[in-house]
């Protein structure tokens, strides 16, 4: 299990180190080990600000998300790449409550965004208007399993219940900060997402009391990038 986590984190740092735009310029008040890569839109003023070097590892954000199917809170940190910004990584570790007697659960997930547009509302504020992506998730604790135990028959649960494939869309809102000299915080979003689970969506295709809004989950979050 530590092998895999680990494997995942290392294919994440390298991930923004890969991206590239059509124009690198320096920026005004940020650190001279910082370049920013943007694509010129009327009215989608997001920028791609990254670290030269090994410096390139270093998380672009963090983000703190309540409900969901990754427990009721999670916090975690990320990475934005690409000519505008518009894809992110991020890792999160979650907390499920103990319940009804039942043990309290650690979690693991890693999420894969993109956020295709953003609309200029002004100069400090923007709609994002979809985002959409995918995120695997698994309970940190040897109660699940990935692989049927022997003490079950062959194909009698016939899926693991310590990893679970979650698609969601939704929303956001964000606030940028009046100048990068003064704060190391580059802007604050706010956002909801719709999701559902692999599990959820199969056991719909073989439970008709299980109806179509059963399938999903709501869950809130917020967003900071960072300088």
């Amino acid at each position: 299990m530590r092998l895999w986590i680990s494997s995942l984190l290392l294919c994440l740092m390298l991930l923004p180190a890969g991206a590239r735009g059509q124009r690198i310029n320096y920026i005004k008040g940020l650190p001279k080990d910082t370049v920013t890569v943007w694509k010129t839109r009327r009215l989608d003023k997001r920028q791609d600000v990254r670290y030269r070097g090994l410096n390139r590892i270093i998380p672009t954000h963090n983000v703190l998300q309540f409900a969901g199917n990754m427990g009721l809170v999670s916090l975690g940190f990320g990475w934005d790449y690409g000519c505008r910004g518009q894809w992110e990584t991020a890792v999160l570790l979650g907390y499920i409550p103990r319940n009804d007697g039942e043990k309290s659960y650690a979690t693991f997930t890693l999420k894969e965004t993109f956020i295709p547009w953003s609309i200029s509302l002004g100069e400090k504020v923007a709609f994002e208007p979809l985002s959409a992506g995918l995120y695997l998730n698994s309970i940190l604790s040897r109660d699940f399993w990935v692989r049927e135990p022997d003490k079950y028959p062959y194909g009698y649960y016939g899926f693991s219940t310590k990893i679970r494939l979650n698609l969601f869309v939704g929303e956001g809102i964000t606030l940028y900060t009046p100048s990068h000299k003064e704060s190391a915080i580059r802007s604050v979003t706010l956002f909801y997402e719709f999701g559902a689970t692999d599990l959820y969506v199969i056991s719909a295709a073989t439970n008709k009391y299980l109806g179509f809004w059963d399938l999903f989950g709501l869950s809130f979050g917020i967003k900071i990038k960072l300088v």
